[in-house]
Order: C-alpha cells, then sequence, then structure tokens
C-alpha cells in the first residue's frame, strides 16, 4: 500500500479530521457508517445513471436480478435478505420485475403460503449484460487505487461487513419485538 501520506491526501481530510478530534467537537463526517452511506449513495447514483437509460431498469432491480441470479430459486424473504431490502420493497421490486416478464414465480411445495422465485431466459440474459458493464463501473470507481490496494480494500470491507453483521444480530438479540418491528417498517 502506498504511504500514509499518499493515502492522506487521496482520502481528503478523514483521517486528519480523526487525528485533530482531540481539537475539534467530532461531527457525521468523523464516522465511517456516514462516510460509507455516503458511498453507497454515490454508487447507486452512478449506476442509476449507468443502468436506466442503457437497459430500462433501476438500480435495485438490478440488485434483484444479480442476487437472483447467484441464489437461484428462493424465496421472497431470502431473497430480500440477501439483496439488503426489507420484504415489502422486494415486493413491490419482484412484482413489477414478473409483469416485465424477468422474474418466474412458482409454488413453493414445503410451504403452500409462500413462493419461489427464478430468473426467466430473459432475466439471466439482462442480468449477465447489466453485470458486464458493473464491473466496468467499479473499475472507474477505484481507478485511483492499484490492484493490490484494491484487493485490500474488498478484504476489509468483507472484515467489517462479517464484523458488523455480528454486532447486528447481538442487537437483535437483544432488542424489543417494538424496535423490531419499527426496523422492519424503516
Amino acid at each position: 500500500m502506498r504511504n500514509r501520506d499518499q493515502l492522506n491526501e487521496k482520502s481528503g481530510d478523514y483521517f486528519d479530521r480523526l487525528h485533530e478530534q482531540s481539537e475539534k467537537e467530532p461531527d457525521i463526517r468523523d464516522l465511517f457508517s456516514f462516510q460509507l452511506q455516503r458511498l453507497a449513495g454515490l454508487s447507486t447514483r452512478i449506476a442509476a445513471l449507468s443502468i436506466r437509460p442503457k437497459y430500462g431498469i433501476t438500480p435495485r432491480e438490478w440488485r434483484v436480478l444479480a442476487v437472483l441470479k447467484y441464489l437461484g430459486e428462493v424465496p421472497l424473504q431470502e431473497l430480500a435478505k440477501h439483496s439488503g431490502l426489507l420484504k415489502s420493497q422486494m415486493s413491490r421490486t419482484v412484482s413489477t420485475m414478473i409483469e416485465r416478464g424477468y422474474i418466474r414465480k412458482t409454488a413453493n411445495p414445503q410451504d403452500g403460503r409462500s413462493i419461489l422465485l427464478t430468473l426467466s431466459p430473459e432475466g439471466l440474459a439482462l442480468s449477465r449484460s447489466i453485470l458486464e458493464d458493473s464491473f466496468e463501473r467499479n473499475e472507474a470507481m477505484l481507478a485511483t487505487l492499484s490492484r493490490a490496494e484494491q484487493q485490500i480494500l474488498v478484504e476489509l470491507l468483507r472484515r467489517v461487513t462479517r464484523t458488523s453483521s455480528k454486532y447486528y444480530h447481538e442487537l437483535r438479540n437483544t432488542a424489543s419485538q417494538s424496535d423490531l418491528k419499527s426496523l422492519e417498517e424503516e
């Protein structure tokens, strides 16, 4: 990895602000979670400007197709969990994708109350096309990092995701029913 001074130059004032916290009152910009949320929002806007004009679907719809591609045939709840969407958001998105012929639904033989979802041949083809473009978008977003830095970043994000998931489950296990219900509604 490049030395800290070079990294500091490219990361704006994030490291400086953390170091200077004792001198200044901290604010939301000092939070990793805030920086990550900003990057996620920016990534979604980049995807929207890239995907919608060319393919006519939203980033959320693309995510559903891509996740369903790697999961195969699954119930709606499982698709929502892996996509990072609420079940209500997933239900609306999937309904649209079924109407457009990208997703097929079948009865779930193990649970008569739910359905199983899978990509149609058209959905699979669309997913593959957008995935190819998405790798190009990722390369553009990571262009200032060397291959080694990109690999380190991906590994660090995976580690933070695992730790965050563990922390979330700990919090969830101690949360009240009303807090859990409000979480599902957000």
